[in-house]
């Protein structure tokens, strides 16, 4: 016997749902502010619980979770009481790589009010962040460090899941000497030394980052098997290493500027070593992918962007190399090799 398929929902009706995807971000970022993952992990609890909980209006609060439970975040049971599904799951504070604190940053206001802006992007070529908010990305994260702290937050909790992807998907053990451009604290760069015990490491960011990088590293036992060197990735790199490492670094800039990147690091590679780089790889076509969205969102807020397999290619040829292999990964991260030629 054939079961009875749900209907499929006329076109008309698609675009409506897809054009309330705002509403949804924003119901759901309420939801991970509230806790609501975590509340209802040991046991389902009804809206009015859940209310006293997060001192807000119980009839509220239902409707909230009733439009997140038929987007299949959060279920409502028989007896009425709301308990967790496998998306809210990841909601959970404790939850291994949870996306709870980039639920929350994606769609703060300063995201949301350059958005409105789209239109002007179109137009311009230019991100829309500044002009929205009268300062860029990161003077917003100055003047709201609340949500400063949420972004790094989130990235942490991002870049561990995509360092564990890196790492398994690229042999590192036949380098001896390994420079993470752009490194920050140190995070993948312990986790490539860990993985390869007679290897050894240099990170080079802003001297900003220095000392934090130096803790992390020396935190980790790595203190004698790393060097911390700060500049500028537009000035001089260093040179010395027999594999350079940019992750999450040319998805932030334009051609321009990420080329000139490329060009300091030919400068400093020797001609035995090789480049790789850690950002995604954007699938062609119609292949669903999240990096064509946070390729967006790069779009208008930074004026980066995400790249495909041959703008990577063209990209690194000018710069004096070539693309030996691009690896997409699932998850908005991939891996590039090129080499010098």
């Amino acid at each position: 016997m054939v079961l009875d398929q749900p209907p499929t929902p006329p076109a008309q009706v698609v675009l409506m749902q897809l054009v309330q995807g705002f509403m949804v971000a924003k119901a759901l970022q309420t939801a991970a502010e509230l806790g609501i993952a975590d509340l209802v992990a040991q046991a389902p609890k009804t809206a009015e619980e859940l209310a006293t909980s997060t001192s807000t209006d119980a009839r509220s609060l239902l409707r909230l979770l009733r439009g997140l439970a038929s987007r299949g975040i959060f279920r409502q049971d028989e007896t009425g009481r709301f308990q967790n599904t496998p998306l809210s799951e990841a909601l959970r504070s404790d939850a291994p790589m949870s996306a709870r604190d980039y639920v929350i940053y994606a769609v703060h206001d300063g995201n949301v009010l350059a958005w409105t802006q789209l239109m002007s992007v179109l137009r311009t070529g230019e991100p829309s962040f500044a002009a929205a908010n009268g300062t860029d990305v990161w003077g917003y994260f100055e003047q709201h460090p609340d949500v400063g702290e949420r972004f790094n937050r989130a990235m942490t909790a991002l870049g561990a899941g995509n360092i564990r992807l890196v790492v398994d998907a690229y042999d590192f053990s036949p380098f001896t000497t390994i420079v993470d451009v752009g490194g920050g604290e140190g995070t993948l760069l312990a986790a490539i030394l860990a993985r390869n015990p007679a290897a050894r490491g240099i990170l080079f960011d802003l001297p900003a980052v220095a000392d934090s990088a130096r803790r992390y590293l020396a935190s980790q036992g790595l203190d004698n098997r790393t060097q911390v060197m700060s500049g500028s990735i537009f000035g001089s790199i260093p040179a010395g290493g027999d594999v350079y490492i940019l992750k999450n670094v040319l998805h932030d800039w334009p051609d321009d500027k990420a080329l000139l990147i490329l060009e300091r690091c030919r400068a400093a590679i020797p001609t035995h070593g090789k480049l790789v780089i850690a950002d995604a790889v954007m699938t062609p076509g119609n292949d669903p992918h999240p990096s064509k969205w946070f390729d967006l969102h790069m779009m208008v807020a930074l004026g980066g962007r995400e790249r495909t397999e041959e703008e990577f290619r063209t990209l690194l040829a000018r710069a004096g190399f070539e693309l030996t292999s691009a690896k997409p990964l699932p998850a908005p991260i991939g891996i590039v090799e090129a080499v010098p030629r």
